[in-house]
């Protein structure tokens, strides 16, 4: 099994980054290409800010806390300036970028490159439990103010509910990715178990209902929030 190899990282972190240097590495993307910036966060936050105002609707923006500095990827759209965003597309794009990060480290893990097993996993687990968070802090309290339904009953209970399942089946593989003596995979089967289906009603069901419930530009504007999105 190949493992997936990584788009190139541009590391501005320690720098100020000119934005219209930042501008020129996104424009020379071609659609569905990714690049990977590592900034700090005064300067993400400014460039996230630059990219929001001159290249609106035309990027994925999805950070990850890297010790010191933030770890961007940064996807072109296939879309046309000032495109508004929706909920579907954005997140769904988010849930294929960080499984491609477990798939690429089971294949490392069974090519007994641990190390390389271990620094994908690490990214799946970040971006994921980032993805939880910004869905209960943003995504869900939207969706239940639109759609009328208080936090202990509908659909998001549930998905609040799979998350601590999600997580602690997370946390299992954390240290068992990179031990040989381990049975990662019976717990890979646990952690399938229940995100699989997860994704796939958040797909099918969570998402276009945001996107449907929520009036005018709100999903162009959760969509902002959700790029703006900082974990503690």
């Amino acid at each position: 099994m190949m493992i997936p190899s990584a788009p190139p990282t541009h590391d501005l972190a320690g720098t100020t980054p000119r934005p219209a240097d930042v501008l020129a590495l996104v424009d020379a993307l071609a659609a569905g290409e990714t690049l990977t910036l590592r900034l700090d966060l005064a300067s993400a936050r400014a460039i996230l800010a630059t990219l929001t105002a001159e290249r609106k609707g035309l990027f994925e923006w999805s950070p990850e806390s890297d010790g010191d500095a933030l770890r961007v990827d940064v996807t072109r759209r296939d879309a046309t300036p000032g495109s508004k965003r929706g909920v579907f597309e954005a997140l769904s794009w988010d849930h294929d970028r960080i499984d491609a990060f477990e798939l690429g480290a089971f294949a490392a893990r069974a090519a007994g490159d641990l190390e390389t097993a271990r620094a994908l996993f690490e990214r799946f687990e970040v971006g994921l439990f980032r993805h939880i968070g910004f869905e209960e802090d943003l995504l869900f309290p939207a969706i239940e103010s639109a759609a009328g339904f208080p936090p202990h009953a509908g659909p998001t209970a549930v998905m609040r509910a799979e998350h601590v399942e999600i997580r602690a089946a997370v946390r299992l593989l954390h240290d068992a990715i990179g031990d040989p003596s381990a049975d990662a995979e019976s717990l890979r089967g646990r952690l399938h178990a229940t995100l699989g289906p997860h994704n796939e009603k958040e797909e099918r069901i969570l998402y276009p209902m945001a996107d449907r419930a929520l009036p005018g530009a709100g999903p162009d504007e959760l969509v902002a929030a959700i790029q703006a999105y900082e974990t503690s």
